[in-house]
């Protein structure tokens, strides 16, 4: 699942998204074990996970081909294939963004979600991604990690919490968290990924623990937990969070976030 937040203070209106589950087309990056035909649903999560959009087969879409060229998307070349994408324009709130195997199969998918506001239409008050989150099991022999990429768009630099639960997750009474989340963080716009900053336990920072009050993040109560977070000002550009098990041997889920701090 991946789910983000539409809003930001004082916006309005609605915001165009094009949100996209990759399977087929990440051959052209030599990804094993890819999911054959994803499924995409888009879920509102402030109405009870409602059902708002499903595909499951792009079909070539001039829409969703176009779309993604706007906004900087690699390129689908397959129209036959099935990977699975949608085009709406969603009001401020909350919303899951769920991709499955469409015939019960499994495997490896990439979930994207994309501002699709022409730069020209962008106005203070316009509605934007200030949050995104997902969850997976990683760490263990599979060595697994969950990997979170993001562009921070515009000219000016974004103020950015950047978190990686597993302890704190207990208190929703998920099973199997993973006991020591290791964050780092990567500038991913040149010819290689560079580690710009990296944390394995956030020793109950109050800076930490005051911008996720403030962006509404659900609170950590546990200051000598290893939950991990950053919190970071970055400019325009490309960057991705890997979450790891520091120790290399625990394996379990965790959440991955980033929200916007204003």
């Amino acid at each position: 699942d991946l789910g983000f937040v539409v809003g930001g203070a004082q916006s309005g209106g609605t915001e165009p998204l094009l949100v996209r589950a990759s399977g087929p087309a990440l051959a052209q990056f030599n990804v094993e074990g890819r999911l054959p035909d994803p499924l995409l649903q888009l879920l509102n999560a402030d109405a009870g996970n409602a059902l708002l959009a499903s595909d499951a087969g792009w079909q070539g879409s001039v829409s969703i081909s176009s779309t993604a060229a706007a906004v900087g998307a690699f390129a689908w070349t397959d129209p036959s294939s099935l990977d699975s994408a949608l085009v709406e324009s969603l009001a401020p709130g909350l919303y899951v963004a769920q991709i499955s195997g469409d015939s019960g199969d499994t495997g490896q998918a990439l979930g994207e979600v994309y501002d699709a506001t022409p730069s020209a239409d962008y106005a203070a008050a316009s509605p934007r991604l200030i949050n995104a989150s997902s969850r997976a099991t990683v760490g263990g022999q599979s060595g697994s990690i969950l990997t979170l990429g993001f562009v921070v768009g515009g000219t000016a630099s974004r103020t950015l919490l950047i978190r990686a639960s597993g302890p704190a997750l207990a208190e929703f009474d998920v099973p199997g968290t993973l006991a020591d989340p290791q964050l780092q963080l990567f500038a991913t716009g040149g010819a290689s990924p560079y580690l710009l900053a990296t944390d394995a336990g956030w020793a109950g920072n109050p800076t930490i623990a005051a911008a996720a009050t403030d962006v509404g993040a659900f609170a950590w109560s546990n200051p000598a937990s290893a939950d991990s977070a950053l919190l970071v000002t970055l400019p325009p550009g490309n960057y991705t969070v890997q979450i790891s098990s520091a120790s290399g041997a625990n394996a379990g889920i965790t959440l991955g976030e980033l929200y916007e701090v204003r």
